[in-house]
């Protein structure tokens, strides 16, 4: 039967093909928007190469200090070393604690460009490559006492090397990075862009960097954010309650008269998809709010243009059912065939989303990787964007792709319905 009615199908669609190449193309448009930020929100928090840890991961990013009483009077900045080594660094019955700077721009002196090149860095520890998954394809991370002593060494990713050597085999090589030598160490395979905590070109200890030490606001304020590894996801409740009972016995003091929030922090990494204001708690019935205005205002136009087009058509096939009815057919047998026909148009739309929006995300890339950060700024020169393993993620085109057949099914059952039920004279004559 279900044969049946797709053979019927495509016969139809072979006599309207003005009608069904404009449905594809509203249903293709409607899902390729739904994937790219389906992509979008995946990107930032999906398990993916180096962060594949993410579902068990929680960050710290901020701190603000404020003047009691005085909540206009505030600062808001990183973490400084002391802290994070009182606060963070001490927690217990963790897999992992990595202090991570911000990406910064550097200069390197390359023989292969007339010009110095310019990279990303990183000042991170040594815990930072067992919180991030890294792949060496040569050497390893720099060591401990390389750490402790403040030896200049450097992981470099393998778009770094192939720029600056021309090759990827170049551990034991020395690069002069800001005017200043560092010893390879390690080669890894080059991150994304979208990966914000772990994304770099070069990463050195911060004990090479005096700049990085520096601290502010009773040694809390400074260069660092906190990348937390958990044995589990389940273990968050615990490390939060520890993090605010040190941050508790800190205000208890008296600290010149400022006080330390965290507005919640650290979050379990998937949460930080929502952080847009450092200096205030996350409201999710906020934004749940907000996204689902968007959500449906994205999907209503569409829906009710395809309403539309298919009460158009239902009107021009009355007589057609009309007919059928006189010799027998259910308003059952009707409805199942115009199901079958609107999830053919649906998937054959939702093929040509998908492609729609590979598209989309690859041509735009520069700019929608930063767009839900706040802005939409260039990515910084040759470094690695949106990979097709990040690209395609079935569950993801799973999710878009049922949101739309859904939003297809809606705008198809109720202008059947309401033609169907219209009486059989009606139907064969077109009038009231």
């Amino acid at each position: 039967m279900i044969g049946k009615y797709l053979q019927q199908s495509f016969e139809i669609l072979k006599q309207t093909p003005l009608f069904s190449a404009l449905y594809m193309l509203g249903t293709g448009m409607a899902i390729a928007l739904v994937m790219v930020l389906a992509v979008l929100y995946y990107l930032k928090v999906g398990d993916i190469y180096p962060e594949k840890h993410r579902s068990r991961m929680m960050v710290a990013l901020s701190a603000h200090m404020q003047e009691r009483g005085d909540a206009s009077s505030n600062t808001t900045y990183c973490y400084a070393l002391p802290f994070v080594k009182e606060c963070f660094y001490s927690l217990e019955d963790v897999e992992a604690v990595t202090a991570v700077t911000k990406v910064k721009s550097a200069l390197v002196k390359s023989d292969m460009t007339k010009r110095p090149l310019s990279v990303m860095q990183k000042l991170t520890d040594t815990a930072f490559w067992k919180v991030f998954d890294f792949t060496f394809t040569a050497g390893g991370p720099f060591a401990e006492a390389d750490f402790q002593s403040g030896i200049p060494v450097a992981v470099v990713s393998e778009g770094f090397a192939r720029r600056a050597f021309g090759r990827t085999d170049v551990v034991g090589s020395e690069v002069n990075l800001n005017h200043r030598k560092y010893r390879i160490c390690g080669v890894v395979k080059s991150p994304s862009y979208a990966m914000k905590l772990s994304f770099a070109d070069v990463w050195t200890p911060y004990t090479c960097d005096a700049n990085a030490l520096e601290s502010n606001y009773l040694n809390v304020l400074g260069a660092f954010q906190v990348a937390i590894l958990l044995h589990s996801a389940g273990d968050a409740g615990r490390v939060k309650k520890c993090v605010d009972e040190y941050v508790h016995k800190f205000n208890m003091q008296q600290h010149d008269g400022y006080q330390l929030l965290l507005h919640g922090q650290p979050y379990i990494h998937w949460k930080t998809l929502f952080y847009q204001n450092d200096m205030e708690e996350l409201d999710f019935a906020k934004i749940l709010r907000e996204m689902g205005v968007w959500l449906l205002l994205l999907l209503l136009v569409p829906a009710l243009n395809l309403s539309g087009m298919i009460a158009s058509r239902m009107e021009r096939r009355l007589p057609e059912m009309g007919v059928r009815k006189a010799f027998g057919a259910t308003c059952g047998k009707l409805f199942s065939q115009i199901v079958w026909e609107n999830l053919l148009l649906t998937a054959l739309g939702g093929v040509l989303g998908l492609l729609l929006s590979f598209g989309m995300l690859f041509l735009a890339q520069e700019w929608l990787l930063t767009m839900l950060d706040g802005g939409t700024i260039l990515l910084p020169g040759e470094v690695q964007g949106i990979t097709w393993d990040m690209l395609f993620n079935p569950y993801v085109f799973m999710l878009a792709f049922f949101i739309c057949v859904v939003l297809n099914l809606i705008s198809a059952l109720v202008p059947a319905y309401l033609s169907l039920k219209k009486n059989i004279v009606y139907s064969l004559n077109k009038q009231k």
